[in-house]
């Protein structure tokens, strides 16, 4: 959800609207962070703190490091409806965006769990491919249970770059384990980091067939699963699904990427998983600057990777989220949208040649207008519940703010289905790339009655 209103009534910038949804997503953070928090380049940093500031809106905490952070709610409400009254904005807008940052504010430090499940699709979206509605039906809703950030990888695209490395205890994992069956969720995905170095994988694994969960995947790089046993061991204890990174078929741009030499233990990994017909598995290979060209290449090694396969096998490829790592690394490994659209288009057209179910996610429909049926995140939502002691809440504006629609993509004839952009992308690159698609003549739509 765009804050439309609050940013109108003081008048923001972009990068202190960055800031902005930033700030109202932790509580206190020293300034050198900031800039990276909101995704913002450091020159930026100072006028953009200056503009909240003005208007009342940071505070600095305690202590020698002056910790900066957000007003608190009260305040920011009494600040918003002042500047609102000054401005003539829509009262019903700026109350529904009140609401956003009450929600997002009171889930700050509470236990949540993250599930992403099958999207509701407008009654004139077309029906999924059919091996992605397997897929759907196999694996979704599932409860996404991150195990600890430790990894044997530094991924120059991580998405955990600033984090202690650690492991999540048992009481904890088991708690939201619990969460996730009292929602009724039967499907678990085991994240990390790399979830197989977690010193107490398997009784995870274990505890969670106990309590009910019949689908259990594995998300992995694979490098350790090039040992059979372990992944024997995995599969007895009740692993069901893997999901396993593959981002080039290129030993050394693979090396660059994962900053580790660990491509033919990948491989073998990947070969032993994908010899197990009675498991599902899919793959996600992320788009980046460095590995773009090789996509209609990367397609093929999938391929032949899976030639022979009888269980269900779904490869993704996923524009890159400037996020953390890949905040930092953003100029060398952050393609533009449309310099990335045509080896993407190329290689889904190899996936077809070749009867390969590939999806891909992160792309703006009206940047890439071919091969809709394949974009996942029309099929697919992430949200949170937070556990807030005597009742729970589904909770989606933090990730929303992730995501950046600007006023024209209304227009579009592709605006229910697309996500927009990224805004790590947008404050990167702007959006003079996204150019909403005519709808079609009223009587060329399909019927919705």
């Amino acid at each position: 959800m765009e804050l439309e209103a609050l940013t109108r009534v003081w008048k923001l910038s972009p990068p202190a609207t960055a800031l902005l949804l930033a700030f109202l997503q932790f509580r206190r953070e020293p300034r050198g962070r900031l800039a990276h928090l909101a995704r913002i380049e450091p020159r930026d940093l100072p006028a953009a703190l200056e503009e909240l500031q003005s208007h009342g809106l940071v505070q600095s905490g305690p202590g020698p490091d002056r910790r900066l952070g957000l007003v608190d709610v009260e305040t920011f409400e009494r600040l918003a409806r002042r500047a609102a009254g000054r401005a003539g904005a829509d009262p019903d807008r700026l109350e529904l965006e009140l609401e956003v940052v009450r929600e997002v504010r009171e889930a700050i430090g509470r236990p949540r769990i993250t599930v992403i499940s099958p999207r509701e699709r407008a009654r004139d979206d077309h029906d999924p491919p059919p091996p992605v509605a397997e897929y759907l039906r196999a694996l979704f809703p599932y409860l996404d249970l991150r195990l600890g950030t430790r990894c044997n990888f530094h991924c120059r695209y991580c998405l955990l770059g600033h984090e202690k490395r650690s492991t999540r205890g048992l009481a904890e994992l088991e708690a939201d384990l619990r969460h996730g069956r009292r929602l009724g969720l039967e499907c678990l995905s085991l994240t990390g980091g790399e979830p197989s170095l977690h010193p107490d994988v398997l009784r995870v694994i274990r505890r969670a067939r106990t309590l009910g969960y019949r689908r259990v995947i594995l998300v992995t790089n694979a490098s350790r699963l090039a040992s059979g046993r372990h992944l024997e061991r995995l599969i007895a204890a009740g692993v069901n699904a893997v999901g396993f990174s593959f981002d080039a078929p290129d030993a050394e741009v693979s090396r660059r990427l994962w900053r580790r030499d660990a491509y033919a233990q990948v491989l073998e990994g990947i070969r032993r998983v994908l010899e197990h017909d009675e498991i599902v598995v899919g793959s996600i290979s992320v788009l980046t600057r460095l590995n773009l060209r090789l996509l209609p290449e990367l397609v093929r090694r999938l391929a032949e990777l899976a030639r022979g396969r009888r269980g269900l096998y779904l490869p993704a490829i996923d524009f890159v989220m400037p996020e953390e790592n890949a905040w930092t690394h953003r100029r060398t490994l952050v393609p533009r949208l449309r310099e990335a659209a045509p080896y993407l288009e190329a290689a889904l057209d190899e996936a077809r040649r070749l009867d390969l179910p590939l999806v891909f996610r992160g792309m703006p429909a009206c940047v890439m207008p071919t091969h809709r049926e394949w974009d996942m995140e029309r099929y697919m939502s992430i949200f949170e519940v937070v556990d807030l002691g005597e009742r729970s809440r589904q909770h989606r504006a933090g990730l929303d703010f992730l995501r950046h629609k600007p006023a024209r993509c209304a227009t579009c004839a592709h605006r229910r289905g697309c996500l927009g952009v990224y805004r790590a992308y947008a404050n990167l690159y702007g959006t003079r790339e996204l150019r909403p698609v005519p709808l079609a003549p009223r009587e060329d739509r399909p019927c919705v009655c």
